[in-house]
């Protein structure tokens, strides 16, 4: 009985020595830490926010309670009977410890002991470092995480000349604050004023790089480039498919094509097209005489072979392919060794253009099989 007596009253004693302050206001949850009988707060690292080991004693200038002008803050380590952890000493600026550094400017403390420090003007953008501190210490304005940029209003993200520019700057005015860092340091580009958002996180950059000491760039990305180039190569891909489409109909018109038919669709039934003006993608097998020539699919997995009449010595060589407009005319025999019953469907040359692709898909790329109904009637738009 006696032994749990003194437990209980070693317990009691032990409490009353760390006690912890009854308050858990906002100040707590942002970050700034309000000091022991006043109400003035100021910002803490992470590691001194700990308010069941650490307490604040502040004395000196304080604005709409936060420390502000010269002041005294000092950091209480309560399991050593409040002996100071660390004291900071100087001009405080809206809770924030300016740690001696120079600093018009307001201050943003952020999570991860981050702080967003600003530093005017890179270039026509504004600049901000994003400076670090110790976990149990104050800011470090050398102590650089990244350097962040704000385009102008209106100005355009997706020139990578200017970003690059600007990237370049900025490095030169960190190694200005900062010239004993001779390490690479990350630039990241904003369209938006930045700053940290609801969700207590730091906005990602439109543009990001990592510039040297001598301004060199690396590892350079720019999502806002990427996505106009983006857009740029698919309105020209629309405006070549309209481009080709274009091409095609008026191809077609000028030729009075009653239909698009495979070879192999054609030899296996012609009489449907005898005397009619068909279109076709073909290749040239051989020539049989200076102005006729066996001509063939474009894919060599197509059997069909014929013969094309009104030709010229110039006609595109079997490495080509050949958009085709012909008169159907009737099967006729011709001596061929290759050729058993001797027979081939002869075409009557009307005109041909020479395909970029193999499969002549830059002639089709603006329409669909829906559009051309190939083996059926089709009608030129």
């Amino acid at each position: 009985m006696r032994k749990f007596s003194l437990f209980v009253l070693v317990a009691v004693l032990f409490a009353g020595l760390v006690s912890i302050p009854a308050f858990a206001d906002s100040y707590e949850q942002t970050g700034y830490v309000k000091s022991e009988g006043g109400a003035c707060a100021v910002w803490g690292p992470s590691y001194l926010r700990r308010q069941d080991e650490y307490a604040l004693r502040y004395s000196g200038g304080c604005k709409n309670g936060l420390a502000e002008g010269k002041g005294k803050a000092e950091w209480l380590f309560r399991l050593a009977r409040m002996k100071p952890k660390s004291v900071w000493e100087g001009e405080f600026r809206q809770g924030v410890f300016l740690n001696g550094n120079k600093i018009n400017d307001a201050i943003e403390p952020a999570p991860g002991d981050r702080y967003l420090v600003p530093q005017g003007k890179a270039g026509d953008a504004d600049l901000i470092f994003v400076s670090r501190s110790a976990q149990d210490g104050p800011l470090e304005l050398c102590r650089v995480e990244s350097l962040r940029l704000t385009l102008k209003s209106g100005a355009n993200a997706a020139d990578d000349d200017r970003v690059k520019t600007l990237m370049r700057e900025a490095g030169k005015r960190y190694r200005q604050a900062c010239p004993d860092d001779r390490q690479e340091v990350r630039v990241g580009i904003h369209t938006t004023p930045f700053k940290v958002t609801p969700n207590h996180l730091l906005p990602d950059p439109q543009a990001e790089a990592r510039v040297n000491a001598s301004g060199e760039l690396a590892d350079y990305y720019n999502k806002a480039s990427e996505v106009a180039q983006q857009e740029k190569t698919r309105a020209q891909y629309q405006q070549k498919q309209a481009e080709s489409r274009q091409r095609f109909y008026e191809f077609s018109r000028k030729n009075g094509i009653h239909a698009w038919v495979t070879p192999q669709q054609l030899e296996e039934n012609p009489f449907r097209w005898e005397g009619k003006t068909v279109g076709m993608r073909v290749r040239l097998d051989k020539m049989l005489t200076r102005d006729s020539a066996l001509i063939r699919a474009v894919s060599r997995d197509e059997w069909a072979m014929m013969r094309l009449v009104g030709i010229t010595p110039d006609f595109p060589g079997s490495q080509q392919s050949v958009l085709l407009a012909a008169r159907v005319g009737k099967r006729e025999a011709l001596p061929d060794a290759s050729n058993p019953d001797g027979h081939y469907l002869t075409l009557f040359h009307i005109d041909s253009r020479v395909c970029e692709q193999g499969n002549c898909s830059d002639w089709f790329m603006g329409t669909s099989n829906e559009e051309i109904n190939w083996d059926k009637p089709f009608s030129p738009r």
